[in-house]
């Protein structure tokens, strides 16, 4: 039996070193093919942020609010993002990181540096979970690697992140979305550990980023699980209130009209991932090429079809999951959480960090069969490249709409975890839960 078992896992290793050697030949591919675009590839970014080159996109827009709110603590957005047009979309709270890199800064190192060693640190973190994640789902699918497989493992794992646009990008723009890539991640493996207040906790601190999150409030309620619940309701009044204590009341509202005005407009920017820049593109609504042109005018279809494709994907999110009973597990906080980012008017490519997690899941039974292992890398591909050089090709013809690339994987790799093939079967027993037992989707009591 045990021999078996080290076959199996070998085989695991190798297909996923596999999987990795297509993923960089197709980049390499992509190259070769308009070699003047290199500078466009994912490995360039990643050996741009292998030599600590990286841009300065949340930190500059932080900068800018705090340097007006230094000027004058009232009318914060007023002044920054409806008449500066800064593209500051962050809470008020948010600029609490953006003062403690500057308090760090005293110590004899520049702020921005602290910076880029928080999304350092975020970013091996975010390494040592998505290893720890893979491990326990080869584990739970009767796959045991021995100590050397593991650090095998490890490597091809740390290669596909280095390689995977949404991580590696947000790192190397400085954005603090690397941040919360590795809160949302590192809530997906807790919750699979049978954690509930921690996830609420992390969850809520990504609200103080960026409040998409907050959606959690409500698949917590609807799955019952209160415990989860009232941590992350208690988050998001703790920093409600400490941005109307420390920013005033004032500029905590009217955040609330800068998330209206986004819902109403989205953007048309080739990167913004969704269904409304998808619509922007194809009705040459806006610039999709420059951010200079500030966002795109409101247009009634494409904001009536956002709200529905939102809801549509939420309430799949929500309904689904409880049909295929594995409702409150941690495939089905996944998937929730890989809605919001698609919900969303505005996904940049970035946001999408968390459905590394979704490969990982599906991996271990899904490289053992060729047709499943050419699936999930197509969609793999989708997801982790530029596609250069088509971007600067196909940018102003009519064939944008092959730039959504990926959220075309995305919307796959959702439909994939909501049908609960049989890859996912041993992730879909349930557990004690807040003192309530439940049942797995074999039918025994877990």
């Amino acid at each position: 039996m045990a021999k078996v078992t080290h076959v199996a896992s070998g085989n695991l290793v190798r297909r996923m070193a596999l999987f990795l050697g297509c993923a960089m030949l197709f980049e390499v591919l992509m190259i070769a093919a308009v070699p003047r675009f290199r500078g466009w590839s994912v490995l360039h970014t990643a050996r741009e942020c292998a030599a600590g080159q990286m841009l300065t996109d949340s930190w500059s827009y932080m900068a800018q609010a705090d340097a007006a709110l230094q000027r004058s603590p009232a009318n914060l957005y007023e002044r920054v993002f409806f008449v500066r047009h800064v593209r500051f979309i962050y809470p008020p709270v948010s600029l609490l990181l953006f003062r403690l890199w500057q308090l760090a800064g005293r110590v004899g190192v520049a702020p921005f540096t602290w910076l880029k060693i928080t999304l350092y640190l975020c970013f091996f973190g975010t390494w040592l979970v998505a290893s720890e994640y893979l491990f326990q789902a080869a584990s739970a699918a009767g796959r045991e690697l021995s100590r050397g497989e593991r650090w095998l493992v490890r490597s091809i794992l740390a290669a596909l992140m280095v390689t995977f646009l949404p991580l590696i990008n947000a790192l190397f723009l400085g954005q603090v979305q690397t941040i919360i890539n590795f809160l949302a991640m590192t809530s997906v493996l807790l919750w699979r550990n049978r954690r509930r207040v921690a996830p609420g906790i992390l969850l809520g601190l990504c609200c103080w980023l960026k409040p998409q999150m907050a959606l959690f409030l409500l698949w917590g309620l609807l799955r019952r699980q209160w415990s989860f619940a009232v941590s992350l309701a208690a988050m998001l009044a703790a920093g409600v209130g400490v941005s109307i204590a420390v920013y005033g009341l004032h500029n905590t509202l009217e955040y609330g009209a800068v998330l209206h005005y986004l819902s109403l407009r989205g953007d048309s920017l080739y990167t913004n991932q969704s269904l409304n820049g998808l619509l922007h593109r194809l009705m040459h609504v806006g610039s999709a090429a420059n951010a200079d042109h500030g966002y795109p005018p409101f247009n009634r279809t494409i904001w009536l079809a956002t709200w529905v494709s939102s809801a549509v994907l939420l309430t799949l999110a929500l309904l689904i999951p409880p049909l295929r009973r594995i409702e409150a597990t941690a495939t089905d906080f996944l998937i929730f959480a890989m809605a919001t980012v698609m919900a969303s008017p505005i996904a940049w490519e970035h946001h999408y960090g968390v459905f590394f997690l979704a490969f990982l899941l599906l991996m271990p039974r899904a490289l053992l069969r060729w047709r499943a292992f050419f699936l999930l890398l197509g969609l793999y591909l989708l997801i982790s490249g530029t596609w250069a050089p088509l971007p600067k090709l196909l940018l102003l013809t009519p064939w944008t709409f092959t730039l959504s690339h990926l959220y075309y994987g995305a919307l796959g790799i959702f439909a994939w975890l909501l049908a609960a093939p049989p890859e996912l079967q041993w992730e879909a027993a349930s557990s004690r839960v807040d003192g309530i037992e439940t049942v797995s989707r074999t039918g025994r009591l877990s």
